[in-house]
């Protein structure tokens, strides 16, 4: 679906984030609605994404929805191609980071699940539930939780604490990250950059 680099809010460090098109979990007010559609925007050859990533050197990489998690098997080669095929061989010195709208409990039920977990530092995982909202981790809502994959390279106060940003493209703006609703600091922000808010 799409490309950040670099960002600070998604995950440790200088991390480039990818978006996959493609959701069926249907969580209320979700921050990216417009990942749900399965309708192909953009075919991605994942060794040629992989080899983009790695030009950039950026600190960590953040994989988001969409829902990664049901493009499994494709998923799963492009951690592999990432790594050299060597889950100790990460090319980011701040590690991976997965955002999965499953719980753990159906994450495990997938065939390619423990071998991505090879490659993975952690995953945010569970269904966004806005009744449940937080805003002190990565985490979104209080029934989320973090699964710990085999590595350490990203610890537990790097997923701490939530911001948001808004990236200036040739396109328009993103606003990424995790905004506290439209509150007064985003709209005075986002004025800054000749955006205005209509409530």
């Amino acid at each position: 679906m799409g490309e950040t680099f670099p960002t600070t809010v998604n995950g440790p460090g200088k991390s480039y984030m990818i978006h996959l098109q493609g959701c069926n979990l249907g969580c209320k007010q979700c921050f990216n609605p417009e990942s749900w559609s399965f309708k192909i925007k953009k075919n991605v050859n994942t060794e040629e994404l992989a080899d983009r990533i790695i030009a950039h050197a950026p600190d960590s990489l953040t994989i988001s929805g969409g829902e990664p998690f049901l493009q499994s098997a494709p998923l799963l080669h492009f951690l592999k191609y990432l790594h050299g095929g060597d889950p100790n061989n990460c090319p980011f010195p701040r590690g991976v980071l997965i955002y999965s709208g499953f719980y753990e409990e159906e994450l495990i039920k997938m065939t390619e699940y423990q071998e991505i977990l090879q490659y993975v530092d952690v995953i945010v995982s569970g269904r966004f539930d806005v009744s449940k909202r937080v805003y002190d981790s990565l985490i979104s809502s209080s029934n989320q939780n973090l699964v710990w994959g085999k590595r350490k390279l990203i610890k537990e106060e790097d997923v701490c604490n939530q911001s948001y940003e808004i990236i200036v493209e040739e396109t328009g703006l993103k606003l990424t990250g995790f905004p506290h609703e439209w509150n007064k600091e985003i709209i005075k922000d986002l004025k800054l950059v000749g955006v205005e808010i209509k409530n």
